[in-house]
């Protein structure tokens, strides 16, 4: 789509056609009604322009501009003087003046703050970390079995020795981690769903649970979002009458009846009607539709028969003014117009008569997180009427805007939706700070932090100190931002940020540039300088940024735009809190059971490369490189991969957050537990098996022959070996599977956990029938280098299954209770 550009060269007026692309600063452009704004622009004549900022806000009500000049304190992209980029022209024309384009626009500064990429999820840094430490082990025990083969009395072939290096090297990598991680997250994706939580990366699910800082915004997650009337505040001669809104039915005073005819009047909300004009609902700004509905109740009537006068001159609400002025004709010829103005009480009173004083009802109000909007008329008489209504602010309007009658106030509240305050209380007892990040005034944002418990009173002895920090606006962090990064800070910006992100837990009046370095800030200075995990919610396009900047960015799904969903990890269907904090106690499950099932996929590992190290002493090889891989790949994998439909075994979310950097998914105490203790006691067993149930192999083991020189007898007693070896192994991992269920609670018995997951019971029987089918198939066994064991070799090994569960079970009653508790 070309753009009508004129330009000036060497003192030559030029018109010309255009692509967007080739815009520059200073051009001179042509927009009208169905035009996209090809750049961000200055308007310098404009006739009823209105555009859709939707794109950049969100909001859908158009907005008018205009050609006069704003404040240079106003926020840019409230200037109605200044049209975006991206944005649609409505109505109207204008001839503009491009001041930017590309990169430079607004939405290319949004894009430019995105290209980044988003930081490593926890569970890349967890699986990096793990991969790597069972990388050295395996290097380890390959030099091992290495050195042990070239020092073992059997002479083995270099084929031979080449095979066991790689079977010793291959056995210690747990083969089932790439479908158990994914099946595990798939598996909580599911039942995120379910709670209006759907989720577009699975790996945000394991950050989800490893959140430390949940940065949310107020409007519409933390609330309702849904604006309501309380309360009405009218002057009654000398006294101030305050009345809840919801009980006043087509009833009350003159000046209440005045009041809401007022609040219809100076309203943008229209009346539509439903599909089949049988139902009429209310749509524009939430604050408008509040005061419409609430109007139309006050006067008794029904949203059909609420009659929507057209003001013949207007100058909108915007965040520098803070009013809204709307004048109507009347009938009356003394007075033939009304204005009605609306806005911040302190802007009413302003230009209101002496009137009496609201101060401490306001006060309260306030105080209770209410948003308080006062309105107030005068009539025009016929002289002061001019011929055509002109201004854009209280200056410069060409007919009297002072000396207004006080008509009344109207007290506004989103309330906190049901189950925020539980959900919150849920994030302290896990050691989860909830931080409220809100464009919204410091007042209204203290009260409901404060009702929803995310603020609480400091110590009295800190009081003082702490109480500057609880609630923080745009302004207060303005001297403290970064140019790129916190490196570059000052000493004392460093030291404000440090007591802002241990000490604050609203954030008020602030910008999309603000809610992206309050990320950040929690990310460098958190948990002592670790850093934190962050959550973050938005709706916005502003929001964008931000959330990509965070571990874990959530939409939300009504609200929100496709760019900030597209930008988001996780989309929250229903908007609400509670939501995202239910799928935190599900992305912490999700990684418990993948700990888990790395516990229980580790433990066979020293038990496979033992019979390898002990030929350096003359013993057979009791295991096989072949049976080997049927114990990763034939049954581990599919009992590890069940791990992920465990239940947790105590509540998840009375634990602080696991942090990536400091707990790791397999620490020491993982390692343990699978090597030097799971993993030995199968080993003893396997070997205790091994020399009971195997007949000749004391013989062979007296005798040192090579390899080479076994005859049939030999070979028969070494795969009955390898047969009871394997068999015992493969009891002692179902014992494993079965302790690895729980780190701390007993499985049976009082207060035991007992076996609920009905996944990992049918894989573990199926291990057991496959297993007995390898060993009793002829084909099969030939394969897998074993022999048929009479009936009571295939018995006796149940004691390795009891043995290592019965063990376990004194752990888990009698043993330390912070063992493997993190």
């Amino acid at each position: 789509e070309s753009v009508q550009v004129t330009r000036t060269d060497s003192g030559q007026r030029s018109d010309l056609s255009i692509s967007p692309e080739e815009l520059v600063t200073g051009d001179i452009i042509f927009l009208e009604a169905g035009c996209r704004i090809p750049a961000d622009v200055r308007i310098l004549h404009c006739s009823n322009l209105e555009v859709d900022n939707s794109a950049l806000t969100g909001e859908t009500i158009p907005d008018m501009r205009t050609s006069k000049a704003e404040p240079a304190t106003m926020v840019s992209t409230e200037a109605r003087c200044l049209a975006f980029s991206g944005t649609l022209i409505l109505k109207g024309s204008a001839t503009c003046i491009v001041y930017a384009t590309g990169d430079r626009t607004f939405l290319g500064q949004i894009a430019n703050t995105m290209r980044s990429g988003p930081p490593k999820s926890s569970l890349e840094i967890q699986i990096q970390h793990f991969v790597h430490t069972i990388a050295l082990v395996a290097v380890g025990i390959t030099g091992c079995v290495l050195l042990c083969d070239l020092l073992a009395p059997k002479l083995r072939t270099a084929s031979e020795v080449l095979e066991n290096c790689t079977t010793a090297l291959f056995s210690q990598v747990p083969e089932g981690l790439l479908p158990t991680v994914t099946l595990s997250l798939m598996i909580a994706s599911n039942r995120m769903s379910r709670l209006q939580v759907v989720v577009k990366k699975l790996d945000a699910i394991e950050s989800l649970g490893c959140v430390s800082t949940f940065c949310s915004d107020k409007t519409g997650t933390l609330t309702t979002g849904v604006m309501e009337v309380q309360e009405v505040l009218v002057p009654a001669g000398t006294e101030v009458l305050q009345v809840n809104a919801k009980e006043l039915q087509g009833q009350g005073t003159a000046g209440i009846q005045a009041l809401a005819r007022a609040g219809l009047l100076n309203n943008k909300a229209q009346v539509l009607s439903g599909p089949r004009d049988a139902t009429y609902d209310v749509f524009g700004s939430p604050t408008e539709v509040a005061i419409f509905k609430a109007g139309v109740a006050m006067l008794g009537l029904s949203l059909r028969d609420a009659a929507q006068e057209q003001a013949c001159f207007e100058i909108p609400f915007n965040s520098e003014n803070k009013w809204m002025l709307t004048v109507h004709r009347r009938s009356d010829q003394e007075f033939p117009c009304n204005v009605i103005i609306k806005g911040a009480p302190e802007k009413i009173l302003h230009v209101c008569k002496d009137c009496i004083n609201f101060d401490a009802q306001l006060r309260e109000l306030m105080t209770r997180g209410l948003r308080v909007i006062g309105l107030a008329s005068r009539k025009l008489t016929a002289e002061e009427v001019p011929d055509t209504f002109e201004g854009v602010s209280l200056s410069d309007c060409n007919f009297p805007v002072s000396g207004f009658d006080l008509l009344g106030f109207f007290a506004i509240e989103d309330p906190p939706r049901d189950g925020v305050m539980e959900a919150v209380l849920k994030c302290k007892d896990a050691g989860v700070k909830v931080v409220m990040v809100t464009g919204d005034h410091p007042t209204t944002a203290r009260a409901i932090a404060k009702r929803v418990s995310i603020l609480q009173e400091p110590q009295k002895q800190a009081a003082a100190d702490l109480d500057s920090f609880q609630v923080l606006q745009g302004c207060d962090l303005d001297s403290h931002l970064p140019e790129e990064d916190f490196d570059e800070l000052s000493a004392s910006s460093k030291a404000f940020w440090q007591e802002a992100v241990q000490h604050t837990r609203v954030f008020a009046r602030v910008s999309p540039l603000h809610k992206r370095i309050i990320v950040q800030a929690y990310q460098c200075f958190g948990q002592a300088g670790l850093g934190d995990i962050v959550a973050m919610t938005g709706d916005g396009v502003n929001d964008a940024p931000a959330l990509k900047q965070a571990e874990v960015g959530i939409a939300m799904g009504i609200r929100g735009t496709s760019v900030a969903q597209d930008a988001a990890d996780i989309i929250l269907l229903d908007d609400n809190f509670s939501s995202a904090i239910d799928g935190m106690e599900q992305g912490r499950l999700a990684g418990e059971n993948l700990q888990k099932s790395i516990m229980y996929t580790l433990c066979s590992k020293l038990p496979q490369v033992v019979p390898a190290l002990m030929e350096v002493f003359g013993i057979p090889l009791a295991l096989a490189a072949v049976q080997v891989l049927l114990i990763d790949i034939g049954t581990d994998i599919w009992t590890a991969v069940a791990f992920a439909a465990q239940k947790p075994e105590v509540s998840l979310m009375n634990r602080p957050p696991r942090h990536p950097q400091r707990d790791w998914m397999v620490g020491r105490e993982i390692l343990a537990f699978s090597y030097c203790y799971i993993g030995v006691l199968q080993c003893c067993f396997c070997w205790l098996m091994y020399f009971m149930l195997t007949p000749g192999i004391g013989r062979m083991v007296k005798e040192y022959e090579p390899v080479s020189d076994y005859g049939h007898q030999d070979r028969v007693v070494e795969r009955t070996g390898m047969t009871v070896y394997y068999w015992t192994l493969v009891l002692g991992q179902v014992a494993a599977a079965l302790s690895s269920t729980t780190k701390s609670q007993p499985l049976f018995g009082d207060g035991g956990y007992g076996l609920p997951n009905h996944l990992l019971n049918v894989t573990v029987v199926l291990e057991l029938i496959l297993s007995l089918a390898v060993m009793h198939v002829e084909w099969t066994r030939k394969s897998f280098e074993m022999e048929l064991l009479p009936a009571w070799s295939l018995i006796i090994p149940f004691i390795a299954l009891i043995g290592i569960l019965a063990i376990d079970e004194c752990r888990k009653r009698f043993g330390p209770k912070q063992f493997l508790r993190r």
